[in-house]
């Protein structure tokens, strides 16, 4: 299967840490993960971002990195909070989460990552839950769980477990001084997601993988919201040439976007992109 790979990897400097700046800034940190400094309010969301210590051109999570990773997780100098949607490797990584609470950062997530970080970090860590429209406040950031649905358990219960309950992955809408950020996660459409509104920064799945939104309704959803900003995740990073869900390729959403040309911002890992609120009179 042929896979789209990533604009190449800009990696992050200790200064996009900073506290004293007057703006907020986005960094894809490649697959599903992100970065965000609002105004000096570093969010880290499912970051998978430690390479495996025997075989450095693979990520922890086993699969050989088409680009590089903009930051090591060891390299973080600080975070005030590290946001989960789901458990999986791919979201919840288990090197870069133990390697993360050095930070102090607060680890918040549906109940799932909630166990399975306490069973793997290995300092004391605060956690707060998340409940989808339950907000959070996250210094100057207004964190809100959006729904999400993503049995993808179903496939096989004798190798995952049995399926998740509904509130146990999340999306995250992020409202900062700057604008609002929207990661819906994996998910199927949900008539939910159709009514989100006022989003300046749209993370687009790029996944064409069945339990995800896949091309038709990614396309769909970045019509509803009517977002200025698209900027494709879940793609062109790992080499999983057998494994549709790291296999989509985001020029397919595209053909179905409305003024896509305009809208879609193609981000390697590590570049930074500037959130502006877009004036809607």
């Amino acid at each position: 299967m042929r896979q789209a790979v990533a604009p190449p990897t800009q990696p992050i400097p200790h200064g996009a840490f900073a506290t004293d700046i007057p703006t907020t800034t986005l960094f894809w940190l490649g697959g599903s993960g992100f970065m965000l400094n609002a105004r000096g309010t570093v969010l880290l969301v499912d970051p998978a971002i430690a390479t495996d210590p025997e075989r450095p051109d693979r990520c922890e999570t086993g699969h050989r990195l088409l680009v590089a990773l903009p930051i090591e997780a060891a390299a973080v100098p600080r975070a005030d909070a590290i946001l989960y949607t789901r458990a999986y490797a791919d979201h919840l990584a288990a090197r870069s989460a133990r390697l993360l609470a050095r930070t102090g950062a607060l680890y918040v997530g549906p109940p799932p990552c909630l166990t399975r970080l306490a069973a793997i970090v290995d300092h004391a860590v605060s956690m707060r839950l998340a409940r989808a429209d339950e907000p959070i406040s996250i210094r100057n950031v207004r964190v809100t769980p959006t729904p999400a649905d993503h049995p993808w358990q179903l496939l096989d219960h004798g190798r995952w477990g049995a399926p998740w309950e509904t509130d146990d992955c999340v999306g995250f809408r992020f409202e900062t001084p700057d604008g609002t950020i929207w990661y819906p996660g994996d998910t199927r459409l949900l008539d939910a997601h159709l009514t989100a509104r006022d989003i300046d920064v749209h993370l687009l799945d790029a996944s064409a993988d069945s339990y995800h939104l896949g091309v038709e309704a990614a396309a769909r959803l970045a019509n509803a919201t009517g977002a200025p900003h698209l900027v494709p995740y879940h793609y062109g990073t790992y080499d999983a040439p057998t494994s549709i869900a790291f296999n989509g390729d985001p020029a397919q959403a595209a053909a179905l976007i409305e003024r896509a040309e305009q809208r879609i911002v193609h981000l390697g890992p590590g570049e930074p992109f500037l959130v502006r609120r877009t004036s809607r009179d």
